[in-house]
């Protein structure tokens, strides 16, 4: 079986390795000239679902690779006002990495996931073509075409397979999510509130806008950990920082005086962490929440993660059920069986995953959902 990935964002990387280690030859093609060429937010929560995908469809050295470079865990979850004032806070207990979950920096997993896999970069994808004998052919522009036995979408929400296999498929707008990045010196860390660093946190004001401010300290340095686990990997020495999300009504164009003034009578220590940051460095994104769609007929051509089931972060589950979208259909592939049961499955537990989501309100808790093009 030759399968042809469109999108190389994490769940569609992770099922190329997942195809690659049941010996199935696949090809991956991503618009984007490179890895960080957008902004997709800072930091994500992996629970165990998706820690449980990395581990089955990754080398082993990668997968020690993940674990060596994620994020030191939160010891603390506490809800605040905008004065730091808590209103509910606990201990958190602390595990060993890879155990109930992993939080990972976002591009560091990326470019992790990227090692070793034949990946086509700056193919931007327009198009599938039905071929006779059930295979069929990707039209890329420029009048670029690839041939293939599968094309699995992983383009995210705005998938244009999507649109074309399933032209009836809804995907609503939800709220904005203002991301930020502070680089963190001694300096940041000694004035910052102990609340704020090394927890699970949540700030709101009394008008409901929300913020989470997140401590991004791996395990291991970047370098000290490619040196050990995979020697030659290109990935970035992303440099200790706070990552922090707002939500936020509308984007007004200039987003690091719109985050200012969003925390404007905050705590100092808040409007510190915004100020200090790095303006080009601030980004906003909006999230989506996909209506549940009925199963498919088109034998050469399915779909996972975003580009099917993009939901609300409230809950953290994008990311996580999109690897574990990887890991069912890499194993569904790999045994020889129809692509439908993977398909039949998916439907059934994405779906329930988007309906749970809404049941919580926006909030921007670390952005794990948040994967949209």
């Amino acid at each position: 079986m030759d399968v042809l990935i469109m999108g190389g964002g994490i769940a569609g990387l992770c099922l190329a390795h997942g195809l690659r280690q049941a010996g199935l030859h696949v090809t991956l093609f991503e618009r984007d000239p490179a890895p960080a060429h957008r902004p997709q937010g800072y930091r994500v929560s992996l629970k165990d679902t998706g820690v449980q995908a990395l581990r089955a469809c990754l080398p082993g050295n990668l997968y020690d690779l993940t674990v060596a470079t994620s994020i030191r865990p939160a010891t603390r979850l506490i809800f605040m006002d905008h004065t730091l004032r808590p209103k509910f806070a606990k201990d958190l207990p602390q595990t060993l990495p890879g155990i109930d979950g992993l939080g990972v920096n976002r591009l560091t997993l990326r470019e992790i996931l990227m090692t070793d896999l034949p990946i086509r970069l700056g193919m931007d994808y327009q198009r599938y073509e039905p071929l006779p004998g059930g295979r069929v052919r990707a039209h890329f522009a420029g009048g670029h075409t690839v041939d293939g036995d599968l094309l699995v979408g992983a383009d995210g929400v705005g998938s244009r397979v999507r649109a074309q296999l399933l032209p009836k498929a809804v995907v609503d707008e939800l709220g904005w999510a203002l991301y930020g990045r502070t680089r963190l010196t001694p300096g940041l860390l000694a004035a910052t509130p102990p609340e704020l660093i090394d927890s699970f946190n949540r700030i709101t004001a009394p008008d409901r806008t929300a913020m989470a401010i997140a401590t991004c300290r791996p395990f291991t340095p970047v370098p000290e950990a490619v040196a050990r686990h995979a020697p030659g990997a290109q990935v970035t020495n992303v440099p200790d920082h706070l990552s922090w999300t707002l939500n936020v009504p509308r984007p007004d164009g200039l987003l690091h005086r719109q985050a200012m003034e969003a925390v404007r009578g905050w705590h100092e220590g808040v409007q510190r962490v915004v100020r200090e940051a790095d303006p080009g460095d601030t980004f906003i994104l909006r999230t989506h929440s996909a209506q549940r769609v009925q199963p498919w007929d088109e034998p050469a051509v399915t779909l996972i993660g975003d580009a099917v089931h993009s939901m609300s972060p409230g809950r953290g589950e994008g990311a996580n059920v999109g690897l574990r979208d990887a890991r069912l259909l890499s194993e569904v592939l790999a045994q020889g069986r129809p692509k439908a049961e993977y398909e039949h499955q998916m439907l059934d537990y994405a779906f329930a995953a988007v309906e749970a989501s809404l049941e919580h309100p926006f909030k921007p808790l670390d952005g794990g959902g948040v994967t949209g093009r």
